[in-house]
């Protein structure tokens, strides 16, 4: 077969007989000017069936079905919470745990400092110096990050002024916490963390100030309150917490270790604040394993707020904390939208422990309303709606897939498109399914979800994300109607230009096979990323139940076939229709006929913007005298621009 000129180029000889086309000296100003040499390549031509399209390979990919998800196991966890409200902000405090401590017998405050001081250290650096406290007689020792945070060389100098050096075992930066490991011919003396406290408890501040670095100083006050900053708990009190004291231990009557030191308020006389004990106590064995080691540092939850000129917020990073209640660890972007394209990548911390996780989004959440789209370590997508109270959240869909990854500290990229009644749903950049959003189609924010099904909780343990992106679908061209004339003589490509420029969308329409396969050839679909002359991409579905991808950069010599195959989704009846869905994010695109999933196609030879056209016919050998090629709701999304 030939392929229709746009330049002043002559076909050259392609092995299995093409016609001769006459040069065109000049563009129409009617005409689009975008043209393909051939079919096949030269170097291995292929005959065109012309009535028995060849069998579909097995390798075609099966259309996902989306009216009949697959019911979930009884083992499947209810979401997350039933009863209670979903989200709750992350600044909101949780309750605080009836304290278990049973008062001891009183000591005087010289009798508990004159027990713990040896358990309480000075950490200097290179251009700081901080405190800390022993955990572990083996000589493991627990501070805060920003302690050691750019400090260069540590040293650890203990209460007889020995001076060891140790070694970063894990670093916590979103609860600022860090363990360091020293080294010693003697067992240390280790501070034991409380089960419990309350208001009103008695407190013991101790730390190494930056004017006293060589004597360990003492602050008495109580427990005044309990605070969450950040996703973070703390005690707090009106101990004297000063510069130098941050990492030590606040310590009750008993000696135990009720916070640990961070900071107190230089605006505000007499407030001072000290990380949890249950913070401490959950996260230590967990950064003592390793599992949060400094190979992979997180960050604290970001304040929403757009950074990219091409969306409404993100990309961000940081981590969704896990506590003992039953709300779901979420952080709202604070977007109102309807039509959008979200993505993030997802790490759960505590996979390697054989613990189950689940994460995702919640799109147009207004209140109690939203879409929740996620999948989980039990190799599943799920797909839940609420619309209210959370006694009536209504499973829509869910499914298999072997496209989630599982393991310890795996990464899952997720990307939920949602528009109008419908989505599509990706996993690590595979298409997992169609969407079914009839059943909420308003406006509202979207979130990120760390823990959806109850169970998947994990207090102490949190789900980092990462590039968390909210971009605008705005729809910018149609949906239009229409006819593309085919045109035997002009040797150029039959569109329908939208002047539409377009970089990543989503673009569809219905094209309507414009006669029988006996009466003569034709193809269908789209060019899209349209720049100069001669750079393009190319997708059309052909006459004989075959689709192509071709791109061009330059001459005709650079036509490049990318992607072609034999579809049984592809209509070829000359009373059918065929409905053609482009889904194109930057190196990243995916083919859909009819309804069905057909391939995921590279763009990545071409990332710049152009603009769109329908194609009509696009080869040689396409087109009847007299006969057009009709479309329908010709529609053209944009993501982010």
């Amino acid at each position: 077969m030939d392929v229709k000129v746009g330049v002043p180029e002559v076909l050259k000889a392609c092995g299995y007989g093409i016609a001769t086309v006459r040069l065109l000296t000049e563009f129409g100003s009617t005409l689009d000017s975008t043209q393909f040499m051939i079919l096949e390549p030269t170097s291995t031509p292929t005959p065109t069936p012309t009535k028995t399209p060849t069998p579909v390979p097995t390798n075609t990919p099966t259309p996902v079905p989306t009216n009949t998800p697959t019911p979930i196991p009884t083992k499947t966890p209810t979401p997350n919470p039933t009863s209670t409200p979903a989200p709750i902000p992350t600044s909101t405090l949780a309750p605080f745990p009836t304290s278990t401590t049973t008062p001891g017998t009183a000591q005087s405050i010289a009798d508990v400092v004159e027990r713990t001081r040896a358990g309480v250290v000075r950490i200097a650096g290179a251009s700081s110096s901080g405190s800390g406290f022993v955990v572990d007689s083996a000589g493991y020792i627990l501070t805060n990050q920003h302690v050691i945070e750019g400090a260069g060389q540590l040293i650890v100098i203990l209460d007889d002024g020995t001076r060891l050096t140790p070694h970063v075992v894990a670093s916590d930066a979103a609860r600022d916490i860090a363990l360091l490991k020293v080294d010693s011919t003697r067992r240390l003396r280790a501070l034991s963390i409380a089960t419990g406290t309350r208001e009103g408890d008695q407190v013991i501040a101790l730390g190494y100030p930056l004017d006293l670095r060589d004597r360990m100083t003492v602050t008495q006050g109580i427990v005044s309150s309990y605070r969450t900053f950040g996703g973070v708990a703390y005690v707090q009190t009106d101990a004297a917490i000063n510069p130098g004291n941050s990492g030590g231990p606040l310590i009750n009557l008993k000696g135990e270790v009720v916070g640990m030191n961070s900071s107190g308020l230089p605006e505000a006389d007499g407030i001072g604040f000290a990380i949890r004990y249950d913070v401490l106590s959950s996260r230590l064995p967990v950064m003592m394993s390793g599992e949060s080691s400094s190979r992979v540092t997180p960050t604290r939850t970001p304040t929403p707020r757009p950074t990219s000129p091409q969306s409404i917020f993100g990309p961000v990073s940081g981590v969704l904390e896990h506590d003992d209640e039953a709300f779901i660890p979420e952080l709202n972007s604070q977007t109102n939208t309807v039509d959008s394209a979200v993505e993030a990548t997802f790490t759960d911390t505590h996979s390697a422990s054989g613990r189950d996780w689940s994460n995702g989004f919640l799109i147009r959440q207004a209140s109690q309303r939203f879409h929740v789209v996620g999948i989980s370590s039990r190799g599943r997508w799920f797909h839940y709606l609420r619309k209210g109270d959370p006694n009536g959240t209504q499973l829509v869909q869910e499914g298999t897939s072997s496209n989630i990854r599982k393991g310890m500290d795996v990464e899952n990229h997720v990307r939920v498109i949602a528009s109008g009644n419908a989505g599509w749903l990706f996993v690590n950049g595979r298409y997992e399914a169609e969407l079914d959003l009839s059943g909420l189609v308003e406006s509202g924010s979207t979130s990120l979800v760390g823990a959806w099904f109850r169970g998947d909780e994990h207090s102490g343990h949190f789900t980092r994300y990462s590039d968390f992106t909210v971009r605008a679908l705005r729809r910018v061209y149609g949906p239009r109607d229409g006819s593309i004339d085919h045109d035997l003589d002009d040797g150029f490509i039959d569109v329908h230009r939208t002047s539409t420029p377009l970089t990543d969308g989503v673009i569809e329409a219905r094209f309507f096979n414009p006669y029988s396969e006996q009466e003569g050839n034709w193809s269908s679909g789209f060019l899209l990323r349209k720049g100069t002359v001669n750079v393009f991409h190319i997708i059309v579905v052909y006459v004989d139940g075959r689709w192509f991808h071709y791109l061009r950069t330059g001459d005709v010599d650079s036509t490049q076939r990318l992607a072609g195959n034999n579809s049984s989704h592809i209509s070829t009846s000359p009373s059918g229709s065929n409905h053609i869905r482009v889904i194109a994010l930057g190196e990243e695109g995916w083919l859909f006929i009819n309804g069905a999933y057909v391939d995921k196609l590279d763009l990545g030879g071409l990332l710049e913007g152009g603009n769109v056209s329908a194609v009509g016919s696009y080869f040689n050998s396409d087109g009847v005298s007299g006969k057009s090629t009709r479309f329908e709701h010709l529609t053209i999304w944009s993501v982010g621009n």
